[in-house]
C-alpha cells in the first residue's frame, strides 16, 4: 500500500499527515479558509484553477485542491 498521493505531477502528500477533506462548499470549509488567512497556512495547489476541496493536515495547514471530494479519496484510497 502506498503511503503517499499524487494530487498533482508534482505534489505528493503523506497518507498519515491527513486529517479531514472537505469541500469547498461546505460552509466549515468556508470559516476554516477565512480563520487561516491570519495564520498563513494555508496552500494553494490549484495551479489557477477552480477550488473544489480542501485537505486539513495534522501540522494545521490547509492545502487547497482542484481535484473533487471523488478524486482525492479515490487517490487516498487506492
Amino acid at each position: 500500500m502506498k503511503q503517499v498521493i499524487k494530487l498533482t505531477p508534482n505534489i505528493f502528500i503523506p497518507k498519515s499527515r491527513i486529517i479531514a477533506i472537505l469541500p469547498i462548499s461546505s460552509s466549515i470549509a468556508r470559516k476554516i479558509r477565512g480563520l487561516n488567512k491570519i495564520g498563513e497556512k494555508i496552500v494553494n495547489i490549484t495551479y489557477g484553477e477552480e477550488a473544489k476541496t480542501i485537505l486539513i493536515m495534522d501540522s494545521g495547514h490547509i492545502l487547497v485542491s482542484s481535484k473533487t471530494l471523488e478524486e482525492v479519496d479515490e487517490a487516498l484510497w487506492k
